[in-house]
């Protein structure tokens, strides 16, 4: 009877020591995860620190992004539409009969049409820029509209004969205008229109055009000093080749508009700013990394008994190494994961009630954006496996164990 009980007692201990087993097993002590959890006041500065650089590195990206992608969408247009207006130096107003006429041939092109582009001012980001408005011909509304992908979205197109407009959304939503106002500059003194024009319409589409009545435009007196242009477009595939010919036309009578010669021209006035943030950014991005890299060292010196003991007891220099650099550059990785979706809600809010109704629209979800920010989790990672390493590798494990505190 007493060896049945003892034998009861030894199954019941087997039994409570494989399920504590199991459970060890399953939490490991010296999982990187359960260091996270155990320790989130200590890992919360570096955290936050590194979350917050990435919001204000990726602010610049994003302005100057955006300011960018305002610029190029005036010059999307050339891509669909090539424009060639008379030279200004020669005194002319419109473009010679022997230059259309080769551009009516020209087996590259498929169509031309004659234009006047005016501008009004926009207001962005950055400051005031222009705003391009095009006057065609009412069957000509049709063909701009499809090759760019617009739509009405609110209102009527043009009648011809009138001085009714229809304004891009972004333009619309810069200036603050709503279908049904009159653009009039005597009324604000930064319009350089230099006549009223009725806002009938509202267009939407990747590309920033807004038409007008070619046949008021062209008859109206405060649009007679304006340069009568025509709009040549590229037939498919040959886009290359009519850019080519268009300008090789002669400089002296015409000054062509394509979307390589203007793509170009805009990235190289673009690239010193682009340059002086970039430099702004790396002197941030290193002042940051410093700071993130010395609270690492402050928490990891914190923990040298930890490291020591591990040693001591037996564990590999390596595995130490391995678990801490581990630790380091997750937290790093984790932390501008975050940044990146903390930016995004915030960039989200200021859309929804400050940017968007302006015509205006950030995210952090581009390339440009991203790549402002990469140097943030490598420099810090890079400096904080640096500190680990030199650290670890003259820790003396027996001076640790040693230790009173």
């Amino acid at each position: 009877m007493r060896d049945d009980l003892w034998f009861l007692i030894c199954l019941h201990l087997h039994k409570t020591i494989n399920h504590k087993s199991k459970i060890i097993n399953q939490v490991n002590p010296l999982s990187v995860f359960t260091f996270y959890y155990r320790n989130l006041v200590k890992l919360a500065p570096v955290f936050l620190v590194l979350a917050l650089a990435v919001f204000g590195i990726s602010l610049t990206g994003v302005l100057t992004g955006s300011i960018s992608a305002a610029a190029i969408s005036k010059v999307e247009v050339y891509r669909g539409a090539a424009m060639i207006s008379p030279n200004p130096i020669a005194g002319k107003r419109a473009v010679d009969a022997n230059i259309k006429g080769d551009l009516t041939h020209n087996p590259n092109i498929a169509a031309t049409y004659p234009t006047i582009r005016f501008s009004t001012y926009m207001p962005t980001l950055a400051g005031q820029t222009s705003a391009h408005i095009y006057a065609v011909n009412q069957e000509v509304f049709a063909v701009l509209m499809q090759t760019f992908d617009l739509k009405l979205v609110q209102g009527q197109l043009p009648r011809a004969g009138t001085n009714e407009v229809a304004l891009h959304k972004s333009l619309m939503g810069a200036r603050g205008f709503h279908v049904g106002e009159v653009i009039d500059p005597a009324n604000d003194e930064r319009e350089f229109i230099p006549g009223k024009l009725e806002i009938v319409g509202m267009l939407d589409g990747p590309t920033t055009l807004s038409l007008a009545s070619l046949e008021y435009i062209s008859q109206s007196s405060d649009f007679r000093n304006y340069s009568r242009s025509v709009l040549a477009m590229p037939r498919a595939g040959a886009t290359d080749a009519a850019e080519h010919d268009i300008l090789n036309l002669d400089p002296d009578r015409v000054q062509p508009y394509t979307y390589s010669d203007q793509l170009a021209q805009f990235t190289s006035e673009f690239a010193s700013m682009d340059a002086i943030v970039w430099a702004i950014n790396s002197i941030v991005v290193l002042v940051l990394s410093l700071l993130a890299g010395l609270l690492n060292l402050i928490y990891f010196m914190d923990r040298m008994n930890e490291f020591g003991l591990l040693l001591g007891i037996g564990y590999a220099r390596s595995f130490v190494v391995r678990r801490a650099l581990i630790e380091s550059l997750l937290l790093t990785v984790f932390a501008w994961g975050f940044g990146i979706v903390f930016s995004q809600v915030i960039y989200t809010l200021l859309n929804a009630f400050v940017f968007e109704p302006r015509g205006v629209s950030l995210t952090v979800l581009n390339w440009r954006a991203l790549q402002f920010t990469l140097p943030i989790p490598i420099m810090v990672g890079l400096f904080s496996a640096g500190t680990v390493l030199w650290q670890l590798k003259n820790l003396d494990p027996m001076m640790m164990i040693e230790r009173r505190d």
